[in-house]
């Protein structure tokens, strides 16, 4: 990927794959972007049956900071394997990633990305704010409040609530992703865990402003699957995921294992349970002041405190 002599400042990953309905808002939104430096955009379209490639290759010429590069497509690879051939075409200083039925609602996303990068060397990883766009309902909700600070996340904060929650939101720096470990692609891999081995050895940086726009519809690779379908196959995952970080967060896994137990059971009964069991364990504790919190750990009998844990914490189905 990238070295001394790159000829790009930044890679742009387009990940496609049958998108011929959405990739011209993708393209819009990176094309309007204000950031000036050089751009390689590396095509990777994963044997789209549809007309995705000739909807991209309109764009050819039209903007000089802009250099083509297509993968070859001649078979279908799959998720994980098409962002591992991905990774490695990128060569770039930097490297974002917009997947094809995604898109940025920020034109100053890739901008604010780098130079915070540039100014936090203790992160290999910028993400942003997202909103989410379910297509059903046309709602429009952001992941968290919008703000205009931005956070420091531990890859043990993202075992138990996946903030960046998808690709699109993404810009590494081009070292952190040649370093990810090769069996990291013998898995199932989404961004979660890719992001977690990236956080292993630095932290992210969150920014709080929405500038990427996260679309749910039908044909997407992962919401399409019902919500406790979600939910199994994270679960199933976690065990080769914790072999996968030599244990260096088992305890945050295995409370995440348990969390979501208790939120498949809840949601078998309704969506809308398990979505709330799947919540509530990660994130009631924030809601009270840490000085009550020591109190109570002072003061409160044994006895007392173990029920109210228990209360507390059933989301984890402790």
């Amino acid at each position: 990927m990238s070295d001394a002599s790159s000829r790009f400042d930044l890679s742009v990953l387009l990940v496609t794959y049958n998108h011929e309905l959405y990739i011209q808002r993708a393209l819009d939104s990176l094309f309007s972007q204000d950031f000036c430096g050089s751009v390689e955009l590396v095509v990777a379209d994963d044997a789209s049956s549809d007309t995705t490639l000739k909807c991209i290759q309109r764009y050819e010429g039209t903007d000089a900071r802009f250099t083509f590069k297509y993968l070859s497509q001649s078979a279908n690879l799959g998720i994980t394997r098409n962002y591992q051939r991905g990774f490695a075409a990128c060569s770039g200083d930097y490297v974002a990633v917009l997947e094809g039925d995604d898109y940025w609602s920020s034109p100053y996303k890739l901008t604010r990305q780098v130079t915070f990068l540039d100014e936090h060397w203790e992160c290999n990883l910028c993400s942003v704010n997202y909103f989410v766009f379910n297509e059903n309902d046309a709602s429009v909700v952001s992941r968290v409040e919008r703000g205009d600070g931005y956070r420091l996340l531990t890859a043990r904060e993202l075992i138990a609530d996946n903030l960046v929650g998808n690709f699109s939101t993404c810009l590494y720096r081009a070292s952190a992703l040649q370093a990810l470990p090769a069996e990291l692609f013998e898995l199932k891999s989404y961004d979660w865990i890719v992001n977690i081995c990236v956080a292993r050895n630095s932290l992210i940086g969150f920014l709080e402003e929405p500038m990427s726009v996260y679309r749910v519809h039908s044909g997407g690779a992962w919401s399409h699957v019902a919500h406790t379908g979600q939910l199994e196959l994270q679960l199933s995952l976690i065990p080769a995921y914790d072999q996968l970080t030599n244990q260096l967060f088992h305890a945050s896994f295995m409370k995440l294992e348990r969390r979501l137990r208790r939120a498949i059971v809840l949601s078998r009964r309704g969506p809308s349970l398990g979505r709330v069991a799947a919540w509530s364990a990660a994130n009631i504790e924030q809601f009270i002041p840490p000085v009550v919190l020591m109190v109570f750990d002072a003061l409160m009998p044994p006895v007392i405190k173990k029920i109210f844990l228990r209360i507390i914490r059933r989301g984890e189905g402790l």
